[in-house]
C-alpha cells in the first residue's frame, strides 16, 4: 500500500462512517433521531454499495483455468 492509497483509504473511511455518524449525532442531538438514523443508514448504504462498485467488483477472484473441479472429475 502507497501513500495515496493510505490517502484514499482514509478518505472513504471517513465518507463512509464518519460523516453518516456526525449527522447522526447532530440530527439526533436537534430532536430528530429517526431523520439521524435515517441519514446514516442511507449514509452507510450508499458508502458500502460504492465501495463495493469500486474495488471489490472490479477484482478477478476466478480460480486458475485449466484445473478441474471436484464435481468435473465424477462426471
Amino acid at each position: 500500500m502507497n501513500a495515496q492509497d493510505a490517502v484514499v483509504l482514509t478518505l472513504s473511511v471517513i465518507a463512509v462512517v464518519v460523516l453518516p455518524g456526525l449527522a447522526n449525532w447532530a440530527l439526533s442531538t436537534l430532536g430528530r433521531p429517526w431523520l439521524g438514523s435515517a441519514v446514516w443508514a442511507l449514509g452507510y448504504g450508499l458508502g458500502v454499495v460504492f465501495l463495493w462498485y469500486e474495488w471489490i467488483r472490479p477484482l478477478d477472484i476466478t480460480g486458475p483455468e485449466g484445473v478441474e473441479r471436484s464435481e468435473d472429475a465424477r462426471d
